[in-house]
């Protein structure tokens, strides 16, 4: 019963994406009508516990969502997909400090949505890395003022809570990182630059200078590198494979519906089939590797450790190989359903799902997550090699 009530869940916040897709794709803006059945739905706080109010989903039952969403539109699947690793951060994370309990009710009872603040425009992609630094406020005690310049804010513009990570003071090396929760009302948020990417439009993330006074109290007990190690990375990485999961499965299903319709009209199409049977083997191959992922994501939040280097490296190899596996699968798609595949427009067409598709590898780039593979495997138990 609780797994067909999350599908239809699921499944009517896809069917109300599906239908505003096209306009969001075309006018790279958020889907506001998505957004609001997912509020609707109660999905905004899937992944909270049952005392702060929320459903308690599973890693597992989360992908499912993932992955019916991404059917409907792309963009929609990704808001949500992040905007979960980030509540997941603020419930798992917020040490019992009554602000930030606060802060986690409140995302839960009002559904908030929750953007992450992490990148900087000399850090790059590397989000364990900050220039932004908290700085005592003079004669306010307690008070510490942060200013930060990032490069990306998906969903930014209509966010309830900025999640933002700074070096714990002035002096503090780039790395001393800290994870600091700014309600909307308490920050300044100052549109920086454009947004007009080739897929994804509908995340909607320019650039933002953001700045706010805030209390000692918003400031997260655990460090930035033990939230993102411990609940961020490994969900969010395993959230972000769900949604390109469904976005190649809808490829795939354009690809079979084409088919069987050349099929009852007898027009051949052997090297199409050959593509189409390459397409399904790999999103089965991609199917099993989300499906051992999402149990052993489920494994680390439950014991709340810091993740080992065997762990750590499946979860990039997990990232890696789902944003490289998709897009192939959906090109193979492409190759099936020829011309119809190629255009913008129609039923079969896969145009969008592979522009969609084609920001995963750059989502935090796969050769960043390689290097650091490499390095974690040299760490990995001797006896293993």
């Amino acid at each position: 019963m609780r797994e067909k009530r999350i599908a239809e869940s699921a499944d009517a916040v896809a069917h109300v994406a599906a239908r505003h897709a096209e306009d969001v794709d075309t006018g790279a803006r958020l889907p506001v009508e998505a957004i609001a059945s997912l509020k609707e739905q109660g999905l905004l706080a899937a992944t909270a516990p049952r005392e702060l109010g929320g459903p308690a989903l599973s890693v597992p039952e989360l992908v499912s969502v993932a992955g019916r969403i991404a059917r409907g539109c792309a963009s929609t699947a990704m808001v949500w997909a992040m905007h979960q690793g980030q509540l997941a951060c603020l419930c798992r994370h917020h040490g019992d400090a009554p602000a930030l309990v606060e802060l986690a009710r409140s995302a839960v009872s009002k559904q908030w949505l929750i953007a992450s603040v992490t990148s900087e425009p000399t850090t790059g992609s590397d989000i364990r890395r900050s220039v932004a630094a908290l700085e005592s406020v003079p004669g306010k005690a307690g008070a510490l003022a942060l200013s930060k310049e990032a490069t990306t804010v998906s969903y930014g513009a209509a966010a309830d809570l900025l999640q933002i990570t700074a070096r714990r003071h002035a002096e503090a090396r780039a790395g001393d990182q800290v994870l600091v929760g700014i309600p909307r009302g308490q920050a300044t948020v100052e549109q920086k630059s454009g947004w007009s990417p080739l897929g994804m439009r509908g995340t909607s993330s320019p650039g933002f200078r953001i700045t706010a006074t805030v209390r000692e109290g918003q400031v997260f007990g655990d460090p930035f590198s033990e939230i993102a190690g411990a609940t961020m990375v490994p969900l969010t990485h395993t959230l972000w494979a769900a949604v390109w999961f469904g976005l190649a499965t809808e490829a795939v299903s354009r690809a079979v519906r084409i088919s069987r319709r050349r099929a009852a009209g007898h027009h051949g199409g052997g090297a199409a089939r050959a593509a189409l049977g390459e397409a399904r083997w790999r999103l089965a191959s991609l199917e099993a590797l989300l499906s051992d992922m999402s149990a052993r994501t489920q494994h680390l939040l439950d014991e709340g450790t810091q993740p080992t280097a065997e762990q750590s490296v499946r979860t990039n190899s997990l990232k890696v190989a789902a944003s490289e596996t998709a897009l192939e699968i959906a090109h193979l798609s492409l190759r099936v359903c020829g011309m119809a595949g190629y255009s913008e427009e129609g039923p079969f067409s896969v145009a969008r799902l592979i522009r969609d598709l084609s920001s995963a590898p750059i989502m935090i780039n796969n050769g960043q997550l390689l290097e650091a593979t490499a390095q974690l495997t040299l760490m990995e138990r001797q006896h293993r090699w």
